[in-house]
């Protein structure tokens, strides 16, 4: 984790509401991992005062040594306003890599079983950076099967141009691209048999529900939870989670934001943004 400037190398539109950010990274910082997020203060002004959660999306090291992280993000308040408004060259104040992320290639390996992803809204920029690492890693060309990519959205305007892999199944709830349906009616009615190893991010009831079906049907699963977080690094507790049975907490910054299947009571979550 390092705290540091970083110049901003492109705040392009996917879709109306959606932008992509990339930043010049500090290599200090070190590699981020899919699940993992940062922090952005995006005005040295009083107003936003907190920093705001971002899930990476990507990353990449440039052939001369360079490295640069984007994130994914929707415009919903004053704060992502602002981000938006902010060109090419601009700084922003990182606070980087935080939280812990899914399951790295090896053990996923380990496992045997094929890769289900699984994306709600901006849930999918950590799905989609999931999706490259265990591309370069070769976990697609495993015995079980290539990793397979399921994204749901409201409409077929709310699909920002994110470069899905080929082989992406898009659900929309209207009908109007690809899959008439929530991703839970994909999973339900559509999926192939095999060794699925669910990992997911999406809104709250979207995690209820992918939960509760890895359970009724055996599958490991890894779910990132989407959560308010004033601090992120676990010292405020405006983050936590209810564990089952309701007799303590995690919090989403430490402890998360990527939980096992059971850890969590997903059907009290609600938190999520």
């Amino acid at each position: 984790m390092l705290q540091f400037d970083a110049q901003i190398l492109g705040n392009r539109e996917l879709a109306p509401g959606w932008k992509e950010l990339v930043l010049r990274w500090n290599g200090a910082a070190g590699h981020p991992h899919a699940g993992e997020f940062l922090t952005l203060r995006v005005s040295s002004a009083l107003d936003p005062l907190l920093r705001r959660p971002f899930a990476f999306a990507s990353f990449h090291e440039d052939p001369d040594g360079a490295s640069r992280a984007g994130i994914l993000y929707q415009v919903r308040g004053k704060a992502t306003r602002i981000l938006a408004d902010l060109g090419t060259g601009a700084f922003v104040d990182v606070l980087g890599p935080l939280g812990r992320g899914f399951p790295d290639a090896a053990q996923l390996e380990a496992e045997g079983s094929r890769p289900l992803l699984v994306a709600g809204g901006v849930g999918l920029g950590p799905i989609l950076f999931l999706a490259a690492q265990l591309e370069a890693a070769r976990i697609p060309a495993s015995a079980a099967g290539p990793a397979l990519i399921v994204a749901g959205f409201r409409n077929s305007a709310a699909i920002p141009r994110a470069g899905f892999p080929a082989g992406t199944v898009t659900c929309t709830d209207d009908g109007s691209s690809g899959y008439r349906g929530t991703v839970l009616d994909y999973l339900s009615r559509e999926l192939p048999p095999g060794n699925w190893r669910l990992m997911a991010c999406g809104p709250a009831p979207m995690l209820a529900a992918v939960a509760t079906l890895a359970r009724a049907r055996s599958w490991e699963a890894s779910l990132c939870a989407e959560q308010w977080m004033a601090c992120g690094v676990g010292a405020c507790m405006g983050c936590a989670l209810p564990v089952p049975g309701g007799a303590s907490f995690l919090r989403a910054c430490v402890d998360g934001p990527v939980f096992g299947r059971d850890d969590i009571d997903w059907g009290k979550e609600g938190g999520g943004r």
